[in-house]
């Protein structure tokens, strides 16, 4: 085949592909325009609705209902009263009371999870070590404990000093 037929060819494919290609596009008539937007809603009232429940007051600490002996079962049980000059948003905490001890604050981790390791081997229950921000320095607290009577945390004292050559102090938990 001659080289001037075959461009011709390739010239013309080129142009009716394109004629496919277009002239439908102009020939279409616009799409449809969407459906308009519904109206927005009235804005809600502005009061606020639920203030009036924000205002009562609930106690911290619930107490803790008194246990009723079957010995009396018709004598009413009156709830404890705050002591005198007390109010009762003063009065004593309620429940329980737990006591660690405190071993130490280590700047380094691997110097509390040591400590951490040696304790646990001497079978006190020791928690991994707590991490706490104090005046901007990052250190890992060790604790021993939380037990319930301050005398087993008095006496794990001289022990705990012992193994980890710290001078530890017995302290309320939380």
């Amino acid at each position: 085949m001659d080289e001037g037929l075959k461009k011709r060819l390739i010239g013309a494919a080129v142009l009716a592909s394109l004629a496919v290609i277009f002239v439908p596009m102009l020939l279409e008539e616009p799409p449809p325009r969407p459906p308009p937007m519904p109206a927005l809603p009235e804005r809600p009232p502005a009061t606020d609705f639920a203030s009036d429940m924000l205002r009562d007051e609930i106690p911290a600490v619930t107490p803790l209902a008194p246990i009723v002996s079957s010995a009396e079962p018709d004598k009413p049980v009156q709830a404890p009263s705050a002591p005198q000059g007390q109010t009762p948003s003063q009065a004593p905490r309620t429940g329980l009371t737990a006591w660690v001890v405190q071993v130490g604050s280590f700047s380094s981790s691997e110097n509390a999870q040591k400590l951490v390791q040696k304790l646990r081997e001497a079978k006190l229950p020791t928690p991994d070590p707590e991490l706490v921000d104090i005046r901007g320095k990052r250190y890992y607290r060790v604790r021993v404990g939380p037990v319930i009577e301050r005398a087993e945390a008095d006496g794990m004292v001289d022990k705990v000093n012992a193994i980890s050559g710290t001078r530890a102090k017995v302290i309320r938990y939380p």
